[in-house]
């Protein structure tokens, strides 16, 4: 049972190897990162706008806070003072004309990975035009929908803990459990989010899935990375120094190319092990 295993084992990693060269996920992930980084502020201007519908702005301000801790620096304070700006310029109204290009724009985004998971997944594009833009729509919706409940979270979590935890006496123990359980809640949003991603875009029937073996690996990945890329950020790298005025948006490129390939790798370790488990079925 254990040389099965690990004849198992080796069988997926070389496979999955095969398929990161044949599949260029680093290409595909530069692709990905510029429809990102052209949908990331249009997306920006959506969630802010329905934010200010639906949360106090203390509660904004204070969840964004929280919610860019986990990025580099240079991007952090690109998003820091764009969310400001929107926030600002959303409190005054904004026309529904302006909102609609920006779902327009922002769906964008999921268009480009709706391209790249089907190149990963050996898939040709059948479903019509105004399908696929609608699923590209809804999920951009959803979404943004789910990031305005998290950051209604962020700060509505610790206010409700602390009151329960006072209640049964646990004191700092919450603190620490709470530094801890946003993080796990951040990775559990993000494997979410996937998920729904690698079920309604590509032009598949596979299940809906949130905890799967490429989910998993590829969120604690993207966590490590994003950790990282700060570090060296903050230790060793000087974008500003070489980019200049530039420097923030390399940063935020970078970091959206490393999400991207952490997200790829998620696809390509599904389908390896779908692939397998297929394999070894028809075998016995």
């Amino acid at each position: 049972m254990h040389q099965l295993r690990a004849l198992s084992l080796r069988i997926v990693v070389r496979k999955l190897g095969h398929a990161l060269v044949r599949d260029a996920i680093d290409d595909v992930g530069a692709m990905m990162a510029y429809y990102a980084i052209l949908a990331v502020f249009p997306m920006l201007l959506f969630v802010v706008t329905l934010a200010v519908l639906l949360l106090p702005p203390n509660i904004i301000d204070e969840g964004v806070r929280v919610a860019l801790e986990g990025t580099p620096g240079g991007a952090r304070s690109l998003f820091a003072s764009q969310v400001t700006t929107l926030t600002q310029h959303a409190r005054a109204g904004w026309a529904f004309g302006t909102v609609i290009v920006a779902v327009w724009s922002a769906s964008r985004g999921a268009s480009g990975l709706m391209l790249a998971l089907n190149r990963l997944f050996g898939k040709m594009e059948k479903r019509p035009w105004l399908r696929r833009q609608a699923i590209a729509i809804a999920l951009t919706v959803g979404l943004a929908v789910l990031v305005v409940i998290a950051l209604a979270l962020l700060v509505a979590g610790p206010m409700i803990g602390h009151v329960i935890a006072e209640q049964l006496g646990l004191g700092e123990a919450f603190d620490v459990g709470w530094r801890v359980g946003r993080w796990v809640a951040a990775g559990f949003l993000v494997m979410v989010v996937w998920a729904l991603a690698y079920r309604f875009l590509p032009d598949t029937d596979a299940p809906f899935r949130i905890f799967t073996p490429g989910a998993v690996v590829s969120v604690v990945l993207w966590l490590v990375i994003s950790k990282l890329f700060w570090r060296y950020l903050a230790e060793l790298a000087s974008y500003g120094a070489i980019y200049g005025a530039f420097g923030s948006a390399v940063i935020l490129l970078t970091w959206l190319w490393l999400s991207a390939m952490s997200l790829l790798l998620a696809a390509e370790i599904n389908e390896v092990l779908a692939e397998v488990g297929a394999n070894r079925r028809v075998s016995s």
